[in-house]
């Protein structure tokens, strides 16, 4: 009973398996648009790989040399690695004992495989099983580490049982894997091997047979840089190996891959990097058929991603093992050829680089263990019932207020919580201040309060609201009701202390509008915390998210009670069924609060990234003419939502981003703003009509038309920083 429902189980095409072709595809497909798809494609692969594997955050290996020989030709060093997380383990490298620094192989052996057979110290139980030797002999460099299989429990007490299968069954009561964890020990050897001063960083491979195949693949997978691989004797699909043939290994698969991909799309999804597939036609362990219909769904990804001459599948008369001089030609090929420059450069910027990946404006990032956990958030809503306005929202805004300073209630968007605010304060039928340069909810939340919203230009320093414009807008409309600065690009300008005051003398309260603020200070405070109250939104572009929601706080809890009843229908009292104002939907749900709330509790690091980031771009753009960056004014402490910089003037800037993103494949990040809130159609009629709205704001003007955002995103890497500020010196010189 049980096997017919495992055949069940693993019968059916998993979602993300690769498609077949068919003629009406392959009549429709062109190449362009075949290499966008695969990308998508891989990329959820990858994905899935890294949310299964759970390998812990990367921390760097410790090695210390036991000792080194010579013989035979070869410089043998033994070392002992030590992870933070598995602890010691032994590993060998090897070289040519003239060796200059060049190309290297990390090898994965079987899962019988032991280091001293790989390395040649002991004569191999398989003529091929000695492959880091072979390899060394051939000119690399070649780094092989013990997988920690054999004598971990005690003999007697196995009974004959097979310890690699107990190890996986055990990784699995924490809801771990095996492969992930020899994934994470590939991934820090990796690091050991590109270190070495005989090592070219740039030109190291994988090799892995059988079991070492499978932890070869995933740590391809997983690794964020590409890396050529050769696997022997790994190829097939999960149904045969596991069902039909019998033969599958536990730790040679993640626990619930099959509900997504089949073992062949994640070799496809390693495209375009260089890969050589190794199965033999006599091979006990894989079915020749099988794997070759494996092998054609691997061609076919291949050559979806343009990359198909870099994918070599063998079909051997071998059994379960290597054809050593095969790998060895494989390596001399895609690792001999000259080195492409290092993603993390030089401090000098070059004037052009290659193009490789394109660099987006804006990239949202999760790793694998902030999706379990908000996951494993979102799932405990639903266990509870509790959709909205539960445990989540309020651990929301418990994380919230550590950045605010100020107590604050959660909301279903920045544009909501400037809304209820507005609506608090009673502005309906009088005027509101608005900057003229902000995004149009700035605004639109006070017309739909009622107001009249009017603008006032902007100071150049701080991109604040400018103190003499907004001196002169409160004489010219002595109706005002509320003030809203406007915190641009992250930056708190110190002359909002100058609004602050002259809003105090007249009594008049100010709401800051911080969505692009949060985190960011002025003199210590923290955006939100200088006005009455304090808007912030949480988009996906801003530098914390909630997918959807905002934050609206407020020092007053009088204030902060009415707060929580303007966002739930205006309800007379918290569970109330009588409504005593015109409330909104305005509440934020479980799910969100859930993304939020992981985001929170990484977000001292990502503040960090970014600051970072700013920095290194000032150390780059020195020099690159045609530019300048804003400076954040002393006393400001930027979350650097925007890096801006202005152009000279004669520079186009739409041929600019234009010339940037199809010659160099950069994205710029949106502006702030290039449209004044007065030329927006909405508020340009009111200005034709004559209504007091026809100033010209010349800063804000100025500013709108020179201003570019660069790319600035916690996952943006220094290599991705070196070819923004290279194609802006091509662009600008």
């Amino acid at each position: 009973m049980q096997t017919h429902r495992l055949a069940h189980l693993l019968s059916g095409t998993p979602p993300l398996s690769f498609p077949a072709q068919t003629s009406e595809t392959a009549e429709t497909a062109d190449a362009a648009g075949g290499a966008v798809r695969h990308a998508a494609w891989s990329g959820q692969v990858r994905a899935v790989v890294e949310r299964l594997a759970r390998v812990p955050a990367p921390a760097p290996l410790t090695s210390v040399s036991l000792g080194t020989s010579v013989s035979d030709g070869l410089h043998r060093e033994q070392l002992e690695l030590d992870s933070p997380v598995r602890g010691r383990f032994r590993a060998t490298l090897l070289r040519p004992a003239d060796a200059a620094p060049g190309p290297a192989v990390l090898v994965l052996g079987g899962k019988n495989a032991r280091l001293e057979q790989l390395t040649g110290q002991t004569p191999p139980d398989h003529a091929d099983r000695n492959v880091a030797e072979h390899l060394a002999r051939a000119g690399f460099t070649t780094l092989a580490f013990a997988y920690g299989l054999h004598g971990g429990f005690d003999p007697e007490a196995l009974d004959g049982r097979d310890e690699g299968a107990l190890l996986a069954h055990a990784f699995a009561l924490r809801g771990h894997s095996l492969l992930g964890a020899l994934a994470g020990d590939a991934l820090g050897a990796l690091d050991v091997l590109r270190a070495h001063p005989l090592v070219d960083a740039d030109r190291v491979g994988l090799f892995g047979h059988s079991l070492g195949g499978a932890v070869a693949l995933h740590t391809a997978l997983l690794a964020r840089r590409t890396v050529p691989l050769c696997v022997a004797s790994h190829l097939g699909t999960y149904a045969a190996l596991f069902t039909r043939l019998l033969t599958g290994f536990e730790g040679a698969a993640l626990p619930g891959i099959l509900e997504y991909a089949d073992l062949p799309d994640l070799f496809g999804a390693l495209a375009p990097a260089p890969l050589q597939l190794q199965y033999g036609t006599a091979d006990r362990f894989l079915d020749a058929d099988d794997a070759r219909t494996a092998a054609g769904t691997v061609e076919r990804a291949y050559a979806a991603s343009g990359a198909e001459q870099r994918l070599e599948v063998l079909e051997l008369p071998m059994g379960h093992g290597t054809e050593v001089s095969r790998a060895a030609a494989f390596f001399t090929r895609v690792l001999t050829a000259p080195a492409a420059p290092p993603e993390a450069a030089p401090d000098t910027v070059p004037d052009t680089l290659p193009v490789t990946a394109p660099v987006p404006a804006q990239r949202v990032s999760f790793d694998a263990e902030a999706r379990r956990t908000v996951c494993e958030r979102v799932d405990a809503a639903l266990v509870s019932g509790v959709l909205t306005q539960g445990p989540q929202v309020a651990r929301f805004e418990e994380l919230s207020r550590a950045w605010t300073g100020t107590p604050g209630a959660a909301v279903n968007s920045g544009t909501g919580a400037l809304e209820i605010a507005l609506r608090i304060l009673d502005v309906a039928g009088r005027t509101v201040l608005v900057p003229v340069n902000t995004f149009f909810a700035t605004a639109a939340a006070a017309e739909r309060a009622g107001a009249r919203a009017r603008f006032v230009d902007l100071e150049l320093d701080g991109l604040g609201m400018a103190p003499d414009g907004l001196r002169a807008a409160l004489d010219r409309y002595p109706d005002t009701a509320a003030v809203v600065p406007v915190h641009i690009g992250g930056i708190v300008s110190p002359a909002l202390h100058e609004v602050l005051a002259l809003c105090r003398d007249r009594g008049i309260p100010v709401l800051e509008d911080a969505a692009h603020a949060f985190g960011s200070t002025l003199d210590g405070h923290p955006a939100g915390s200088l006005g009455q109250f304090g808007a912030f939104s949480f988009f996906p572009t801003k530098v914390a998210t909630s997918a959807e929601g905002g934050l609206l706080t407020c020092a007053d809890p009088d204030d902060l009670e009415r707060v929580r009843l303007w966002r739930d229908h205006g309800r007379s009292a918290p569970g109330s069924t009588l409504h005593d104002r015109p409330g909104g939907n305005w509440r934020m749900s479980e799910v969100h609060a859930a993304v939020g709330t992981v985001d929170l509790e990484r977000f001292g690091a990502i503040l960090t990234a970014r600051r970072a980031l700013a920095a290194r771009y000032d150390e780059l753009l020195a020099g690159v003419p045609g530019q300048r960056p804003h400076v954040v004014p002393a006393g400001s402490e930027s979350n650097f939502y925007k890096y801006l910089l202005y152009l000279d003037d004669g520079v186009d800037r739409a041929s600019l981003k234009r010339r940037l993103r199809e010659r160099h494949g950069v994205a710029l990040a949106g502006e702030v703003y290039d449209h004044l809130l007065c030329d927006q159609p909405f508020f340009a009629a009111s200005r034709a009509a004559g209504d007091g709205t026809e100033h010209d704001f010349p800063r804000a003007r100025w500013f709108a038309r020179h201003h570019i955002a660069l790319p600035l995103y916690p996952s943006l890497t220094e290599g991705e920083q070196l070819r923004v500020a290279a194609a802006l010196r091509s662009e600008l010189r």
